[in-house]
């Protein structure tokens, strides 16, 4: 028996793998639930991805039904980068879950944000629009969220609004929808609106929200269409200051050195 359930939240869900028939004999089971409960223990205390990966393999390989382990092995896969192991894997724990709602659309939401990521927009709207739909759903602010910027990356950004604002009225405290939804009011230039999502997104403390830095750098760019010069520049400090030398830190820089 499992002791252990990801809990993964990933800020993220038919297997392309056939697993066959052949039933899985009882040693493979415990097999892989032992290697399971190794991979959450170097995941989730220890911070060891690397330790992970290489228990969750075995686990996966012992027992592809391992609806956990596959789940697990594609949000870490996912969190690196690695999209074409992910996506197998992932799709695996979709597969393997069709019998339990509520994990069920767990995966099918990191499934979505893996077809984000790979611009397979149409698939992510369909995975997100069934995790979100799913009665079940104990967090289906992150699947709207998601739904969200799946429609805003196709440009279709009254759906986009809809879907942030229902993640919205479910969890107000949802930092990321509050951003994603002043991503949307800055992209159809309603700059006032967009500052005002921004400013709620970063004035909230819980789970490091004000320090998202592409919050910040967006309300930094808001400001700007704004003519807020002053208030700008430090929005573009505040990021800077938060991760110097990410990404969106260097590009708070650059931004920031032209005013």
């Amino acid at each position: 028996m499992r002791h252990f359930h990801s809990t993964v939240a990933v800020l993220v869900g038919a297997t392309a793998l056939a697993c066959g028939s052949a039933q899985v004999s009882e040693e493979n089971i415990r097999k892989s639930d032992r290697q399971y409960e190794a991979a959450y223990v170097a995941w989730n205390e220890n911070g060891d991805n690397l330790a992970a990966i290489r228990h969750l393999t075995i686990a996966v390989e012992a027992n592809p039904e391992n609806d956990d382990a596959q789940y697990l092995l594609g949000t870490i896969r996912l969190g690196r980068g690695e999209y074409d192991e992910a996506l197998t894997h992932l799709l695996a724990a979709v597969t393997h879950r069709k019998d339990d709602a509520a994990k069920r659309v767990e995966a099918l939401n990191s499934l979505g944000v893996l077809y984000i990521h790979t611009k397979r927009y149409d698939e992510a709207v369909t995975a997100l629009k069934e995790a979100s739909g799913e009665v079940l759903n104990r967090a289906p602010w992150l699947a709207f969220g998601n739904l969200g910027w799946a429609y805003t990356e196709q440009g279709q950004y009254d759906l986009a609004e809809e879907a942030l604002k229902r993640a919205l009225f479910d969890q107000p405290q949802f930092c990321v929808g509050l951003y994603r939804l002043g991503n949307v009011c800055y992209l159809t230039s309603r700059y006032e609106e967009a500052r005002d999502y921004l400013e709620q997104a970063i004035g909230i403390t819980e789970g490091g929200c004000d320090r998202l830095q592409e919050a910040h750098h967006l309300l930094g760019m808001t400001l700007l269409r704004l003519d807020a010069v002053d208030d700008a520049i430090a929005a573009f400090d505040t990021c800077v200051n938060i991760a110097p030398k990410t990404p969106m830190g260097m590009d708070c820089a650059a931004v920031r050195r032209d005013l």
